[in-house]
């Protein structure tokens, strides 16, 4: 598998994810802490031309990965971007503006653990009556040394893990009803070649300090992408 196929797989993985929690065509949907745009791109593919995404992500950073994989998709026409804090949207969303609200790999990525009761509270807020809020997290119930590698990774870069009960906490505190939990499982390998390139849309990198650390777990087993797991409710 080389850089290519590696992306349409983890692009195939996040489509399937879109449809099982309930994206479908027409919705208005706003993907929370869209960063480099794999997760929005497969809403915006799933809702369709008459549909819209709304990605909003707290840095500018990747906004250049994020236009070229919206291009890339053909999707640019239906997603609109803005710059804002997950925890305080107000500025760029009003109450009750989306039809269902997401998150790819978001809470991992806090700085303080104690924004996540926020930023759900924040994604219920913008979501419809009757609407679903879908949270999708990795899993960190590794399977064999390639998925523990992976995780290693990122826990050693400071990423936060919440456990599955902290996550549906802050949902039933956000007043969510109906809270659901889903496994995705995947096949998706990375061989130690490909685990040594910089591929942010596989949230893979590799310097000094992992070739220190995991260096010889990556040559051996190589790493593959966890499973992750969903966690969705609705607004009552």
């Amino acid at each position: 598998m080389d850089a290519e196929m590696l992306e349409t797989a983890i692009f195939r993985l996040k489509l399937e994810i879109v449809r099982k929690i309930g994206v479908r065509k027409g919705m208005t949907v706003v993907d929370v802490g869209c960063g480099q745009g794999g997760f929005t791109a497969a809403v915006a593919k799933t809702v369709g031309k008459h549909g819209k995404v709304l990605a909003v992500d707290i840095s500018d950073e990747y906004l250049d990965e994020f236009t070229k994989r919206v291009d890339k998709y053909h999707v640019k026409e239906r997603v609109t971007f803005s710059q804002a804090d997950s925890a305080d949207l107000r500025a760029v969303v009003s109450d009750e503006a989306a039809d269902m609200v997401v998150s790819y790999r978001l809470l991992e990525e806090l700085k303080q653990a104690r924004d996540i009761d926020k930023i759900v509270k924040e994604m219920a807020r913008i979501v419809k009556k009757h609407g679903r809020v879908c949270i999708t997290e990795l899993s960190t119930k590794a399977k064999n040394k390639a998925e523990e590698t992976y995780i290693r990774l990122h826990k050693e870069s400071g990423d936060c893990f919440f456990s599955p009960d902290e996550i549906v906490e802050a949902m039933k505190n956000a007043k969510l009803t109906r809270i659901q939990t889903r496994l995705f499982d995947t096949n998706i390998w990375f061989s130690p070649e490909l685990a040594k390139q910089d591929m942010g849309f596989a949230q893979v990198w590799f310097d000094e300090a992992v070739e220190k650390s995991l260096g010889p777990l990556i040559e051996r087993y190589g790493m593959k992408y966890p499973a992750l797991q969903t966690f969705s409710g609705i607004k009552a």
